[in-house]
């Protein structure tokens, strides 16, 4: 059977970069919209000849906030991945669009969520982050709890049924009331998935300097999980399956893009600073807007840098990224990922090999398991929601 194949594409462009964010984006009115969307159909052409199997299951569209792009680009865009793809009918096509990126009037958000319509778009995924205003203002976010009510009840009217609004808990200053009050408020919209995400103190961001100058102190690593266990409780309560570590979908919805990451399936990205994974092999494009740019012009593709993985990095990213997801990982596919990147054939079943190969890990594992963290049987491994807190020592394991 044909392995699923997604599209990843990045829109570097925001109107005004958050106090925690370290993603590669630029300010949306300076930077060069119309020559980086001409650059990034010129790679989506370059990479399509190079591809075999252009079969898509999954487009997603990233930032940035791609919602900044003007129709006519993203268009053109939607437009040349369908003319250089095969885009399954049946494809879920997601892009980002922040709260009161869509447009200021009701009319004007209604005119681009009919576009969206009628480029394929099917699923909107929204970074809600917080329903208090104040706490939005702290974050860094342009929006307001009003704006995300409006954009979600119009986005209704336009007929999406797919809608995703990310949460961001332990904000400093924020208590577990609080953030549970935000989730009561984006679970009272009914939106169909639900991402939440513990905050990060990136490096280079507002938020890293005020931690430096002691004008800011991170939740405790406590309260932080206790507030992580409240809120897939509240979710489970509310109809939501706890899917993977930070996501929730009420059933029939999970996210099939993201899905593709967590079982190491393929996925080809365009745009700067993308990083896909296909046939094997992973690759990252330049993160220098004036260099993706001359390179695609000049017919080249703006690999930065590119590897092919071993049967260990395959295993051992499949377990990484497996354990990711309450199902866990199995043994046989945690083997059929090491067996693509590998010559030979071993007959042992699926369990002996795995263990064969992390046979340094066993012990440890077991430990985890008598503990409560980990649960170990005959198809798999999987994390507890105790051992979800402490999963990157027990993911570390098989790396």
């Amino acid at each position: 059977m044909r392995s699923r194949k997604g599209i990843y594409i990045h829109i570097p462009f925001c109107v005004k970069k958050c106090n925690y964010c370290a993603f590669l984006s630029f300010d949306a009115v300076t930077s060069p919209r119309g020559e980086y969307t001409e650059a990034l159909c010129e790679e989506i052409r370059l990479r399509a000849a190079e591809t075999k199997d252009r079969r898509i299951d999954t487009v997603y569209i990233g930032g940035g906030t791609p919602s900044v792009l003007d129709v006519s680009q993203l268009r053109d865009i939607l437009h040349t991945v369908r003319e250089c793809f095969d885009i399954k009918e049946d494809a879920e096509i997601t892009i980002e669009a922040n709260p009161a990126t869509l447009g200021r009037k009701d009319g004007v958000m209604l005119a681009k969520l009919q576009a969206y319509k009628y480029m394929g778009i099917n699923r909107l995924s929204m970074g809600v982050q917080s329903m208090d205003n104040d706490r939005l203002h702290f974050l860094g976010r342009i929006h307001t709890a009003e704006n995300v009510a409006r954009d979600m009840k119009l986005a209704r009217e336009k007929g999406f049924d797919n809608l995703n609004l990310d949460l961001i808990f332990s904000v400093p200053g924020e208590s577990r009331e609080d953030a549970l009050k935000d989730l009561d408020e984006i679970i009272a919209l009914n939106p169909e998935h639900i991402s939440c995400y513990s905050l990060q103190i990136e490096e280079d961001t507002p938020f890293a300097e005020m931690i430096e100058h002691g004008e800011m102190t991170e939740a405790p690593d406590e309260e932080d999980r206790e507030t992580y266990h409240a809120i897939c409780g509240r979710l489970r309560e509310a109809g939501y399956e706890h899917y993977e570590i930070s996501n929730f979908a009420k059933p029939g919805y999970r996210s099939r893009h993201n899905s593709l990451y967590w079982d190491m399936s393929d996925y080809i990205a365009f745009g700067l600073g993308a990083s896909g994974f296909t046939d094997n092999a992973r690759y990252r494009n330049t993160s220098d807007i004036e260099d993706y740019i001359k390179t695609v012009g000049e017919g080249r593709l703006p690999i930065a840098e590119s590897y092919a993985n071993t049967p260990f990095d395959n295993i051992s990213e499949a377990v990484f990224t497996g354990l990711r997801r309450i199902e866990g990982i199995s043994y046989e596919d945690a083997v059929a990922a090491y067996d693509r990147a590998s010559e030979t054939t071993i007959k042992n079943s699926p369990k002996e090999r795995f263990w064969e190969i992390f046979k340094e890990a066993k012990t440890e594992a077991e430990e985890y398991e008598k503990r409560g963290l980990l649960i170990i049987d005959d198809q798999g491994l999987r994390l507890t929601e105790q051992g979800i807190d402490i999963s990157n020592s027990i993911m570390s394991l098989f790396v």
